[in-house]
Formats: structure tokens, C-alpha cells, sequence
């Protein structure tokens, strides 16, 4: 079967991660250490289930931030399958 990728790509202009912090923001309840984790409510379980789920479908996420204080691109690919070809009957 052969597969195509679809992606969703959701930029924020929100509060930025600093390069170190990419990888790290997918791990169970991690969030990001700063001033901004007080006033930003959350558990640290969203990215984490998004990626699990994703994984799950055999695609993946990745983010992207030119750094603090400007924005946040996150992408989710997932596999797109082609449809059945009927055999004749």
C-alpha cells in the first residue's frame, strides 16, 4: 500500500520556546520553566498526547520557534492512505 503525508501545520504568535526546549515540550507533563508557567494554566499533556496519538498512526510532530517572544510553529504529519483498489468480482 503506498502512502502520502498530510500535514497541519498551527503557528501562534505567542510566547516562543528557546531552541533547547523543542524536544522537550512532547515529554509527559513537561512544560516549559519561566514566568509565563504561573500565568499560563495547563498539566503538560496536551503535545504529549497529540505526539503519542500520531505516533499511533505511524506520523509524527515536530516544533519550531525562532525563539522567546516569537511564536510557535508546531506541525502534525500523519499518514494518508490511498484508497482500496476493488478486485473484479
Amino acid at each position: 500500500m503506498r502512502y502520502t503525508n498530510v500535514a497541519l501545520t498551527v503557528t501562534d504568535t505567542g510566547v516562543g520556546l528557546p531552541p533547547n526546549q523543542l524536544k522537550r515540550i512532547f515529554k509527559r507533563f513537561y512544560r516549559v520553566p519561566g514566568r509565563n508557567t504561573v500565568k499560563i494554566k495547563g498539566t503538560g499533556l496536551g503535545l504529549f498526547l497529540v505526539r503519542t496519538i500520531a505516533r499511533q498512526h505511524g506520523g509524527g510532530i515536530a516544533a519550531q520557534s525562532p525563539g522567546p517572544n516569537l511564536g510557535t510553529t508546531i506541525t502534525l504529519t500523519l499518514p494518508l492512505a490511498s484508497p482500496a483498489i476493488e478486485s473484479p468480482a
